[in-house]
């Protein structure tokens, strides 16, 4: 009677350690750090589930891909939070950095930033800022064909009373 039920005792201990040995190897910090922040984690892809704030970046090489959980995405990458999953997902294939897919926040190079796009050259009315790479709208200082530039408001006095600035006289 003692056998059957040592054996039972055994066989249940054995159950509850192999169970414990697959939440740690889930859970664990271990393969070089690689898992840390993961809820599920195997050797060969890393991370497969994140903890709840984190994102799951899943990193690509060639035909394998590996997942890490991280608090922020990298550059070149934007966060999607969602019910299950948070990810973190590529940026356009001009951006350099950006808020979402619509929205980038600076470009790469031979592209400048313009109400969120990158773009090969500066739209009409703007111009391209060499260091930041990004298109400013001109002022109306800067307009083309613009000689006087006085305040609207004296120019239009000046043509009302007739009055026009003068220009130096060319007379010996």
């Amino acid at each position: 009677m003692r056998a059957p039920l040592c054996l039972l005792l055994l066989v249940a201990h054995a159950v509850d350690m192999l169970a414990l040995n697959r939440r740690k190897k889930q859970v664990g910090t271990g393969l070089g750090g690689n898992c840390t922040g993961c809820i599920i984690c195997s050797e060969e892809n890393g991370c497969s589930t994140c903890q709840q704030r984190l994102f799951l970046f899943i990193r690509r090489e060639g035909i394998r891909q590996y997942g890490k959980c991280l608090h922020d995405c990298p550059p070149g990458y934007f966060g999607i939070r969602g019910q299950e999953v948070n990810r973190c997902k590529k940026c356009g294939a001009t951006c350099e950095s950006c808020f979402s897919q619509d929205f980038c926040i600076r470009c790469k190079r031979r592209f400048y930033l313009y109400k969120g796009k990158c773009l090969p050259t500066c739209p009409p009315g703007t111009l391209a800022h060499q260091n930041t790479r990004e298109c400013q709208e001109r002022n109306s200082g800067q307009k083309k064909g613009r000689k006087d530039r006085r305040p609207r408001k004296d120019r239009k006095l000046d043509r009302r009373l007739d009055v026009r600035p003068r220009q130096p006289s060319l007379q010996p």
